[in-house]
């Protein structure tokens, strides 16, 4: 058996046709889900991208959730564990930078790995050029934005990655998929082989061809050039509405493209006959806000907007097909494939085999799933919530106090803990259960359960591994921002 894992950055579950959205385009998705077990209840753990990443390589919570740290030279990676084991030949297809750039290190699992050029934080040119992107152009319409694109961090490395951008294949998100049907059809006559496909669309910022950002704009006139003012937007607040539909219409218009090119490595796998041997383990690291809590982009305690995310599990020929409700983390992609290949997992992995749990029917074996950020520092003065709770039908913003705590019904962003606070003490404590059986640290763990009455602990042990590897920095701090 061969698999295809697609990891897509920053797609919201509700945001999914086969999902109950009976407005987005996303007839790829709806596709692969329609031939897959869709589990309906997946939820991010360790948040965001890298913590994502290695949630899902090592198969392990990261005592209790991993930070934004390179992989560890000595961690057990399900590639590698496949190849070790079984002699799979492992290939990482990706644009994402973060895995790559900076030391981060997810590389290493893989037998060999592709960049694509071109996402966010890329570091790929320098130049003197002051040009924007053909398809960016002014729009009135965000004139009430003060600062001028340029000022974002982030802004003049991705122009220049860009520069040379004309066709609609171009783009970075369509040489992703496109590159990853070419390994298909490389491979099509392999029977043990892992493509790791990764695409960091639809990140921001929600950057599309004027042919897609026009498909849910309500603007008859707007002509779907992008005033990059726009990627400036991430409150609500000072913001005109129309804006503001402005800008979740380009990230709904940023999940039909991705869509778009995914379908080209769906047909690879039907065209080489790749379908009838390869599964499919098709999920996200996170979703996003979209006007929720007054937000544009990511956030925290994560709300359900970030949390909630697809998990379509297409197995050889669609041989099983249905919908389950078992609460599903990332740790549990590791033991799922090492169970379909007839590999026992690695004992270090934590997670659940998912097949099994979607043939037993019924709610799975995990009450809750926990999402959030590693402790830090920060948690000794917090009163918001420091990690989430999510039991499918409800989530629970966990703060150190249970009065602080924020319930919400599932699909709704409207704050219900008024009247349920014995709901709230039930999930508040299953929640503590849960992360300190992940090992939060044992004094963190008592301040927590104290509701915050005992002094924060003066040197306590925030994650495994705390506090990572010497002069380790986030690549994209030092990016070259001079025009």
């Amino acid at each position: 058996m061969n698999f295809v894992i697609v990891i897509i950055d920053t797609l919201r579950y509700d945001h999914v046709g086969a999902h109950g959205n009976d407005w987005i385009r996303t007839p790829n998705l709806d596709r692969l889900a329609a031939q897959s077990l869709v589990f309906n209840n997946a939820f991010a753990a360790s948040f965001p991208t890298i913590p994502h990443r290695t949630d899902v390589m090592t198969g392990r919570y990261g005592a209790p959730m991993h930070p934004w740290k390179p992989l560890r030279h000595d961690a057990i990676t399900f590639p590698r564990w496949l190849h070790e084991q079984a002699e799979y030949a492992t290939q990482l297809i990706h644009d994402t930078p973060h895995l790559v750039n900076g030391g981060h290190n997810f590389d290493w699992p893989f037998n060999a790995w592709t960049q694509i050029r071109g996402a966010e934080v890329d570091r790929s040119w320098i130049d003197d050029s002051q040009d924007g992107l053909a398809n960016f152009a002014h729009d009135p319409l965000f004139d009430f934005v003060e600062r001028e694109p340029q000022s974002l961090n982030l802004f003049p490395s991705y122009v220049r990655s860009n520069r040379q951008r004309a066709r609609h294949e171009d783009w970075n998100c369509a040489r992703t998929f496109t590159t990853a049907a070419s390994w298909v059809r490389d491979n099509a006559s392999r029977d043990k082989s892992l493509l790791w496909v990764d695409c960091f669309d639809p990140h921001e910022p929600w950057d599309v061809p004027p042919e897609f950002a026009t498909l849910y704009a309500d603007d008859p006139s707007w002509d779907g050039r992008i005033d990059p003012r726009a990627f400036l937007v991430h409150s609500t607040e000072g913001t005109p509405e129309e804006a503001q539909r402005r800008v979740a219409a380009l990230y709904s218009a940023k999940v039909t493209w991705v869509d778009r090119w995914l379908g080209e490595l769906l047909d690879a796998l039907e065209e080489t006959g790749q379908a009838d041997r390869t599964c499919v383990l098709l999920t996200s690291d996170h979703g996003t806000n979209l006007g929720e809590r007054g937000r544009f982009g990511k956030t925290a305690p994560v709300g359900e907007w970030e949390a909630h995310v697809p998990f379509m599990l297409r197995l050889p020929g669609g041989a099983e097909v249905g919908r389950s409700e078992a609460i599903v983390q990332p740790q549990d992609i590791f033991p799922t494939v090492c169970a379909l290949a007839g590999v026992a997992t690695a004992p270090e992995a934590q997670g659940r085999d998912l097949l099994g749990q979607a043939r037993a029917g019924g709610p799975g074996t995990r009450e809750i799933a926990i999402a959030g950020n590693a402790p830090a520092p920060g948690w000794a003065d917090s009163e918001r919530g420091l990690f989430t709770i999510f039991d499918g039908e409800r989530s629970l913003e966990v703060a150190p106090r249970i009065e602080d705590s924020i319930l919400r019904e599932m699909g709704s962003r409207d704050d219900v803990s008024a009247g349920n606070e014995a709901l709230i003490d039930e999930l508040w404590r299953k929640g503590l259960k849960e992360i300190g059986d992940r090992g939060l640290d044992e004094d963190i763990l008592g301040w927590l359960g104290s509701q915050g009455e005992r002094d924060f602990p003066e040197d306590p042990v925030y994650w495994e591994g705390y506090p990572g590897p010497a002069g380790f920095m986030p690549y994209f701090r030092r990016l070259w921002n001079d025009w």
